[in-house]
């Protein structure tokens, strides 16, 4: 489809801001310490999306089945994993990248949407792995078929899969966007339905969990578009079958994103505690279950011998060596580099849209917490000072690089607004290199070891590591907030339909543009 731009008046966009700010301030033996470890790794995925509990136990569900497998044969685990694992690949970082997603699954017509897509970067060497959330909301413009045009990112595997007859070009679709988007390259996929999270809950005869408050969902889909259903209930510790789980963690209608999130962990955590309990392995019963009915709710490109020493790796990475971001439409923080237009532009559909042109500053983001993974892991706190004669450069330059989720600590005006060269002073030398190389693909300034005093003196006095000083060279290549002239997308034909086929037919995905998505 073909779009021309106009700009976005900035009293819109500072309405567009505030109101975002208001909504959300309104919203309310051996074997047995390897399965503590795994389930472990599933316990710390905190993820912000409400379908991400499936996707939280996908790489364990790997582990489990393969787990499971030898078990029930009679083969040590350990011993797999020394004997027949292979080396994953890996990109110019060391780092192994995955991509998660989950979709509904059965037959319904929206079964193969992946309304949970998550690139998780996995480094071996540290035994860390860094989460980057993606909205499924995004929209998706160059299309490979012209038959289709725009349509949310979670539609690409239905698309490839349903309208195109061929599953593997679904998978393509998404990854090709993925790199896109991020500018990182994905190894694997990693894709499982909702029918495995929820037998992974019944293998342990259901969790209690805690639940905060009383909810209630008047219009929870009862599934193959057969209607809703009223999903309620009550605050206290609650026993919750499979079904009971997937609803309270997917449940839309009852309460907020960030609420869904927390509901997601107490679910994990429940979830973790009741195995530990349990020592599932122990029962030969319950893993045959388990690996059977997992075996049809997973699919992967990952080989036999790569999921083995994915296991391996899984089993060795602890709880706060995961970190998790996702991207999102705050524009206020860490990750907000999406925005809603207007839904009249896309046939009344909500859609999220990058801020930048060419996804610049979520390739900049991508490019921090998953290449960069020192800076979450080391806390490297930057303070930034204007050295130049320019107006709000501290400022407005804060902003920005907190939606890359650098720390920024302190902001101000320098000593002298004359200074020609914009520098890096690292007040302490254990600043990994390849942080400071990121930062200063982002602004380029010369690196020095020796801060004046006078900004290790009050009141200058800060605990940053680094104290980033803008000069004069700054001012010609300096950072630009989108949000300040934010383009909105105008069609220039709106007539035809904005996503799936061109023409409606009853194989079009619930997520189809203008179409009302579902939970």
């Amino acid at each position: 489809m073909d779009f021309k731009h106009r700009t976005y008046r900035k009293q819109a966009l500072r309405s567009f801001a505030v109101r975002r700010i208001r909504d959300r301030q309104k919203e309310p033996g051996k074997t047995g310490e390897i399965i503590k470890k795994i389930i472990g790794f599933l316990a710390s995925y905190r993820m912000f999306t409400p379908k991400n509990a499936i996707i939280g136990s996908s790489i364990v569900a790997l582990v489990l089945l393969f787990t499971a497998y030898n078990l029930i044969q009679g083969i040590k685990f350990r011993s797999l994993v020394f004997s027949f694992g292979k080396n994953l690949a890996e990109d110019e970082y060391g780092h192994t990248n995955i991509l998660l997603l989950g979709t509904g699954g059965g037959v319904h017509e929206g079964a193969d949407l992946t309304d949970t897509i998550i690139l998780a970067s996995i480094d071996q060497k540290t035994n860390q792995a860094t989460l980057l959330s993606i909205p499924r909301d995004l929209y998706i413009e160059n299309l490979p078929n012209k038959k289709f045009q725009g349509t949310r990112i979670n539609n690409l595997y239905h698309i490839g899969k349903n309208e195109l007859n061929d599953e593997e070009l679904g998978i393509n679709m998404l990854e090709k966007q993925i790199k896109i988007l991020t500018n990182m390259d994905v190894h694997y996929f990693v894709k499982v339905e909702f029918e495995g999270f929820k037998e992974i809950v019944n293998s342990l005869d259901g969790i209690d969990v805690n639940v905060p408050m009383h909810i209630v969902d008047m219009e929870y889909p009862i599934g193959e578009n057969r209607g809703y259903e009223t999903f309620a209930l009550e605050a206290g510790m609650q026993h919750l079958s499979g079904d009971m789980a997937l609803k309270y963690v997917r449940s839309r209608k009852s309460t907020n994103d960030f609420d869904r999130s927390k509901r997601q962990q107490l679910v994990i955590y429940a979830m973790k505690e009741k195995a530990e309990k349990m020592g599932i392995l122990g029962d030969s019963g319950k893993i045959k279950s388990l690996y059977d009915s997992l075996s049809n709710s997973i699919k992967t490109n990952l080989s036999a011998r790569e999921a083995i020493t994915l296991a391996k790796i899984g089993t060795q990475i602890k709880q706060d060596q995961i970190a998790t971001y996702i991207i999102h439409d705050d524009p206020t923080k860490c990750g907000g580099l999406v925005y809603t237009p207007l839904r009249e532009l896309y046939g009344g559909a909500s859609v999220l849209v990058p801020a930048t042109k060419n996804n610049a500053d979520i390739h900049n983001l991508s490019d921090i917490v998953l290449n960069h993974p020192e800076f979450k892991r080391s806390n490297i706190k930057l303070q930034i000072l204007n050295g130049t004669k320019g107006l709000g450069i501290a400022a407005e330059t804060k902003i920005i690089l907190n939606r890359i989720c650098l720390n920024i600590v302190r902001f101000g005006n320098g000593q002298s607004k004359d200074v020609a060269t914009t520098t890096y002073y690292l007040k302490t030398l254990d600043i990994p290199q390849s942080a400071i190389d990121a930062l200063q693909e982002i602004i380029p300034g010369k690196i020095s070891t020796t801060p004046p005093q006078k900004y290790l003196d009050l009141p200058y006095a800060s605990d940053a590591q680094i104290i980033l000083e803008l000069g004069q060279d700054y001012l010609a290549h300096k950072l630009k907030d989108p949000y300040d002239d934010i383009v909105d997308l105008i069609p220039k034909v709106t007539t035809s339909p904005l996503t799936g086929e061109a023409s409606p037919s009853k194989t079009t995905p619930s997520n189809a543009l203008p179409t009302t998505q579902k939970p």
